[in-house]
């Protein structure tokens, strides 16, 4: 189960535009401040400029030097305080290299499986 982050910010990772429109309209709707990243890059330009970050929100595929597993697993041993939530409607067996504490939703979500 995944707990509402108590405080801070929620990261959406997501390259395409319409998903990370709409993910970031339904956390902000739930009550959450968010910021977005294009790609795990940038999202790991943003986890360690700040302190805020609560929870991240990831793709499994995007462009750039790594996709969101490998991204979750870094967050996993660097910040193991954020929790992670990877979402991918086109390669959901990926699912089962998850790191230990972080969620899997087959894509498109709702903010009800949160």
């Amino acid at each position: 189960m995944i707990r509402r982050p108590a405080a801070g910010i929620v990261l959406i990772v997501e390259d395409h535009l319409l998903v990370q429109i709409t993910a970031t309209a339904r956390i902000e709707d739930a009550g959450l401040s968010t910021l977005v990243a294009g790609d795990a890059d940038e999202a790991m330009a943003i986890l360690t400029s700040r302190d805020d970050v609560a929870a991240v929100f990831t793709d499994i595929d995007m462009p750039g030097s790594m996709d969101g597993l490998a991204l979750a697993a870094i967050i996993r041993r660097r910040w193991p305080q954020i929790q992670v939530v990877v979402t991918s409607g086109q390669r959901p067996s990926k699912a089962a290299g998850l790191p230990d504490g972080v969620a899997f939703f087959r894509s498109p979500t709702t903010i009800r499986t949160w």
